[in-house]
C-alpha cells in the first residue's frame, strides 16, 4: 500500500533531529494554492495596469472631446455671428444698389435734358458734327449695335458734342457794353461807309479779356491796324480775334481754355479810344459774333 505521508527529517550540529510527518494530499494542495495564488496576483498586476492604460486613454479622449465640444460650440457661435453679419451687408448691398439704381435713372434724365440743350446749342449757331469714319485709324471693344444702354449712349453723344462746344466761342470776352456792332458802319476815323467784321466792346486800359473757347494761340503780335492782337485757333473751323489790347498775356503755340485771361483792353493801333474788337471766324469768313453771346445762358444750362 502506497505511504499518504511525507516524512522530513531535520538535523541539527548536535545531532539532534527532529522529524515531521506532512500528508503529500495537504502539501500538493499547498503548492498548488501557492501557484493559483501567484497567477492570481500576476494575472491581478496585469488586469490593473491594463485597466489603469484604459483608464488613462478614456481620460484622454473625454478631454479630447470635450475640447472638440468646446471648439465646436465656438465655432457654431462664430457661424453663426457670421451669418448675422452676411445677412446685415446683403441688406445693405440690396439698400446700395437700389440707391444707386434711383441715381443713375436721375442722372440719365438729366443728361437727357443737357444733350437736348446742347442740340438746342448747336441748331442755333449751327456748328456740324463732323466726323471721318477711317477703319485704319480706329478701334475699341467690340459692342453689337443692339448692345449699350440708353444711358451710355447718351453720355457718350454728349461728351462729344460738350467736347465740341467746349473748343466753340461762346459768350462774351469782355463783360461790358457793345459800342459797335457786326455789319455795314461808318468808318470812325475817315466817316466812310465800311464793313465792320467783328463787334466793339467799350472798355478800360487794363480791364481782362478771356478767352471764348478752348484752342491754341495762333498769332500774338503787334500790327499798324490791329495794334496788339491775338489770334486763337478752336481746331473745328473756328477762329476767333482780340484787337487793340494793351497787352498780351499768351503767346503763339500755347493752350488756352474757355475763361481764361488772355490780354489786356487798350487803344493800340487804329483805334478811337480803349476798346476791344472781337471778332469770330468760321472757316475763314467773318460771322456775327452776337449769336454766339446770346446762346451763352443756355450754355450756362449745360453746366449747372
Amino acid at each position: 500500500m502506497q505511504n499518504k505521508n511525507l516524512h522530513i527529517l531535520v538535523t541539527g550540529e548536535s545531532g539532534n533531529g527532529r522529524a515531521y510527518v506532512i500528508s503529500k494530499k495537504a502539501l500538493r494542495n499547498s503548492i498548488t494554492g501557492c501557484l493559483i495564488g501567484a497567477l492570481v496576483l500576476s494575472l491581478g498586476s496585469a488586469l490593473s495596469v491594463r485597466l489603469f492604460s484604459s483608464n488613462y486613454t478614456l481620460k484622454k479622449e473625454v478631454a479630447a472631446l470635450r475640447t472638440d465640444i468646446k471648439t465646436n460650440t465656438e465655432l457654431a457661435t462664430q457661424l453663426a455671428t457670421a451669418t448675422s453679419q452676411l445677412e446685415e451687408y446683403q441688406q445693405q448691398i440690396s439698400l446700395l444698389r437700389q440707391q444707386q439704381e434711383n441715381l443713375v435713372e436721375k442722372s440719365v434724365s438729366r443728361l437727357d435734358e443737357r444733350s437736348k440743350i446742347i442740340e438746342s446749342v448747336m441748331d442755333s449757331i449751327g456748328v456740324e458734327v463732323i466726323i471721318e469714319e477711317d477703319p485704319k485709324h480706329s478701334g475699341g471693344p467690340f459692342i453689337s449695335s443692339g448692345e449699350g444702354s440708353y444711358g451710355e449712349q447718351l453720355l457718350l453723344h454728349t461728351d462729344k458734342y460738350l467736347s465740341i462746344l467746349e473748343k466753340t466761342p461762346i459768350g462774351r470776352p469782355l463783360p461790358t457794353k457793345i459800342s459797335s456792332r457786326f455789319g455795314r458802319r461808318k468808318d470812325p476815323l475817315n466817316k466812310k461807309s465800311a464793313f465792320h467784321e467783328g463787334l466793339d466792346f467799350k472798355g478800360n486800359t487794363g480791364d481782362k479779356i478771356r478767352a471764348t473757347g478752348g484752342g491754341t494761340v495762333k498769332t500774338s503780335t503787334y500790327s499798324r491796324g490791329w495794334g496788339n492782337y491775338i489770334v486763337i485757333d478752336h481746331h473745328n473751323g473756328y477762329k476767333t480775334l482780340f484787337a487793340h489790347l494793351s497787352k498780351r498775356l499768351v503767346k503763339k503755340g500755347e493752350n488756352v481754355t474757355r475763361g481764361m485771361v488772355i490780354g489786356h483792353v487798350g487803344n493800340t493801333g487804329r483805334s478811337t479810344g480803349s476798346h476791344l474788337h472781337y471778332e469770330i471766324q468760321l472757316h475763314g469768313k467773318p460771322i456775327d459774333p452776337m449769336k454766339y453771346i446770346k446762346i451763352a445762358s443756355l450754355s450756362m444750362k449745360i453746366k449747372n
